[in-house]
């Protein structure tokens, strides 16, 4: 036993991986410190050059810095070049072959003796460290092979947890106060696929789960889903959206990556732009005004111009939420790292600055579509998250009492200099609406 410090780079995967490794070292009596702890584990990601490149980099200033503090690296980067880990100073444990991924395995590689207690502790989280919202971690791996993307040689291939486990982790974590659940992986749509089942059938199952507190009370909360595929939002699934919106987010992440399908084919994706786009429209048709947003890598190699603008003309047509930019990075082990048609930095800097403006037109238009609807919204000091994950400010003014964890609210729309917001006002004859703009109670905006 001793203090650890937890550092986590990268995708909402590795933050729940992290919780697991949390977990199993406070259980056993660690103390969790921010700076000067006799144990830093680093979980690190690859996704690109420079994701490496930092937790090395943030390795070596440790060390510098306190060279008494061992480090254990976990991740994705520990996967890819556990060798060169190794030689940094300071490091005194790199974890490969799925060692972090077990509670028992992680302990026995830091030398800790394990009960037999220990042993048939369950994979999984009883809490989300510091955040209102919680991550569940649903599978593990990907079986595509996108030609930018390193994570398929170093997670391996697809692996998807039971519905049963997945179920107990839901019930655990909302009991423990987390009202939004957010689904998250390396590959969510592919979850059951080993199983012989389908993902809407793990939604389902979640969503229909009822969870009580200790004095039988039902509790209310959400799920969400992170990234996932067009491709992947199957009828089943978007009809289970449309008849739960309370219980399901309306919001969908579906990368793009690209527009053009000279590129697409490129990046090794399996659609066309055209048919991402008509997904996203038949989705428009079915669901109430769901929130879509998306990843677009600009530069990749071979991108001319007439590439770029068929990008720009799917993510204007889709009517997106937020766009996500990132410029190509060559990934060294990806088979687009060799590619010949490298974009120069500053066309590349150009289109992400074109798109960043695109961006910034398509946000302020969806929010404005949005006044007059009433929405769930997390709350999280005096503003929260909606479903269709829209920042919404309470105006203190118009709200009396605490606030539940998960709060309907009507939209409206605060013009500002800098640009216009939400703001969530009461729904009409709700008990925690004020009777005066001017009442002098103050409202208790911290949740429950």
């Amino acid at each position: 036993m001793g203090s650890v410090r937890f550092v986590t780079f990268g995708c909402k995967a590795n933050q729940y991986d992290t919780q697991v490794l949390r977990e199993a070292l406070v259980r056993r009596g660690w103390s969790e410190e921010s700076k000067d702890a006799d144990l830093v584990v680093m979980n690190t990601c690859t996704v690109t050059a420079e994701a490496g490149r930092k937790a090395r980099q943030l390795a070596r200033r440790i060390h510098r810095d306190t060279p008494e503090t061992k480090i254990c690296m976990v991740g994705c980067l520990a996967e890819s070049e556990p060798e060169v880990l190794r030689e940094l100073p300071g490091v005194e444990w790199v974890l490969t072959g799925g060692e972090a991924k077990r509670p028992i395995n992680f302990l026995r590689e830091l030398g800790e003796e394990l009960s037999p207690e220990e042993l048939g502790i369950p994979y999984g989280i009883t809490e989300f460290h510091g955040h209102t919202r919680a991550f569940l971690k649903i599978q593990d791996g990907c079986d595509m092979a996108c030609s930018y993307c390193i994570i398929p040689k170093v997670r391996g291939k697809s692996r998807s947890r039971s519905i049963e486990e997945l179920r107990n982790e839901v019930t655990r974590l909302v009991q423990v106060g987390h009202v939004e659940i957010v689904l998250c992986g390396i590959h969510i749509g592919h979850w059951g696929r080993d199983l012989g089942m389908e993902f809407a059938q793990l939604v389902r199952a979640l969503a229909e789960t009822q969870v009580h507190d200790d004095q039988g009370r039902a509790l209310e909360f959400r799920l969400r889903l992170s990234s996932i595929e067009a491709t992947e939002v199957t009828r089943d699934l978007s009809t289970l959206m449309n008849d739960l919106p309370h219980r399901i987010a309306p919001h969908l992440h579906m990368p793009l990556q690209s527009g053009a399908d000279e590129v697409l084919v490129g990046m090794n994706r399996w659609y066309t732009g055209n048919e991402y786009l008509e997904r996203c429209l038949a989705l428009r048709e079915l669901l109430e005004e769901p929130a879509f947003s998306t990843d677009v890598i600009v530069g990749f190699p071979g991108e001319e111009e007439r590439h770029f603008e068929d990008s720009l003309r799917i993510l204007s047509s889709g009517g997106f939420s937020k766009v996500h930019v990132f410029p190509f990075s060559a990934r060294p082990g990806t088979a687009s790292a060799e590619a010949s048609g490298m974009v120069p930095s500053q066309v590349m800097r150009d289109r992400r600055m074109r798109l960043g403006e695109l961006s910034n037109e398509l946000g302020e238009a969806f929010l404005r579509r949005l006044e007059g609807k009433t929405e769930s919204v997390v709350p999280e000091g005096t503003a929260g998250l909606s479903g269709r994950y829209q920042r919404v400010r309470f105006d203190l003014q118009n709200w009396v009492g605490v606030l539940p964890k998960l709060v309907d609210v009507r939209l409206e729309i605060e013009e500002r200099e800098e640009g216009p917001r939400l703001v969530g006002r009461p729904l009409e004859g709700s008990p925690l609406a004020s009777t005066s703009a001017n009442s002098a109670s103050s409202p208790a905006l911290a949740t429950n």
